[in-house]
């Protein structure tokens, strides 16, 4: 009788793990990092400015369940100092990462809701926290700019890229404050990051890098520079490390 005895076959378990090394060494510098960084929420603070009549009260109704998902009976409740102040507020916790429709609703002492007569208003909410609402009842000028970074940059294992600038909203030079920009094994080296900007706002700003041990390092150049749209919604900017 002949037998053929030919390579053993390799286990399941180890092709697997196998399989699992050689995806973590594909993914780009940085990714995993941001990843596991993210925060699931953040603490937005809200304020408005709205007149309101004794017995009212400002509601804030939205696209998310922290907002009540558009039910009206689960709006979030503002509030104010009272004695005829119009300002109302409040802070809430909203999904990190995340487009957020929303809008403000006006309940009357006799239980009747109105709703502003504006379009719905959109924010992004970037998971590093840098985001505040401010708004004024019927005004839609003040809606917040989304603006989407893109940049062009090779990096090595374990950097992260970020930019910052000279708005609060970009951390105003801190690189401890910049906004983090995210790539995959897909798209690298394109990087992609998220701020939510005032409107009709010149902004200066450059992209750095920072190590696994801390250390920052500046793109070459002069600043980079743009205006966001007077009425919101969105800015994107190209950029290429230099």
């Amino acid at each position: 009788m002949h037998v053929t005895v030919g390579r053993p076959r390799p286990r399941p378990v180890l092709s697997l793990l196998l399989a699992l090394l050689v995806t973590a060494l594909l993914v780009p510098a940085g990714t995993a990092a941001a990843a596991g960084a993210a925060p699931s929420s953040v603490s937005v603070p809200v304020r408005v400015t709205a007149a309101t009549d004794p017995g009212d009260t400002v509601l804030l109704s939205g696209s998310v369940a922290e907002l009540g998902a558009w039910d009206p009976a689960e709006a979030v409740p503002l509030t104010t100092d009272g004695g005829g102040s119009s300002l109302w507020s409040a802070t809430v916790p909203l999904p990190a990462g995340s487009q957020v429709q929303y809008t403000y609703l006006r309940r009357t002492g006799a239980g009747e809701l109105v709703r502003e007569d504006v379009p719905v208003r959109s924010v992004f909410v970037s998971a590093n926290g840098h985001l505040a609402l401010d708004d004024q009842w019927n005004v839609a000028d003040g809606n917040p700019v989304t603006t989407v970074f893109n940049a062009e940059a090779t990096t090595w294992y374990g950097q992260q890229l970020l930019v910052s600038g000279s708005l609060p909203e970009l951390g105003a030079w801190d690189p401890a404050k910049a906004v983090p920009l995210s790539t995959s094994a897909f798209v690298y080296p394109q990087w992609t990051g998220f701020a939510t900007l005032p409107p009709d706002t010149a902004l200066r700003y450059k992209y750095l890098t920072r190590d696994p041990d801390g250390t920052v390092t500046w793109e070459s150049g002069p600043d980079r520079s743009t205006t966001t749209p007077p009425s919101g919604g969105t800015l994107i900017v190209h950029d290429t490390w230099r």
